[in-house]
C-alpha cells in the first residue's frame, strides 16, 4: 500500500495470528489516512 506520498506501507499478516489494535492504529497514521477513511476502506473488501 502507498500512502498520499507515494511511501510504501507495509501490513504485515501471519497466518493464524491477529494484528494486535496498536499496530492497527500505527499503519493508519503511517498511511496518511483518518480513522473514519480507513473503515470505510475496510468495508469496501
Amino acid at each position: 500500500m502507498m500512502n498520499e506520498k507515494g511511501v510504501r506501507v507495509v501490513i504485515p499478516v501471519h497466518p493464524g495470528k491477529d494484528v494486535k489494535p496498536s499496530l492497527v492504529r500505527a499503519i493508519i497514521k503511517e498511511a496518511g489516512l483518518k480513522r473514519e477513511d480507513f473503515f470505510k476502506l475496510l468495508k469496501q473488501t
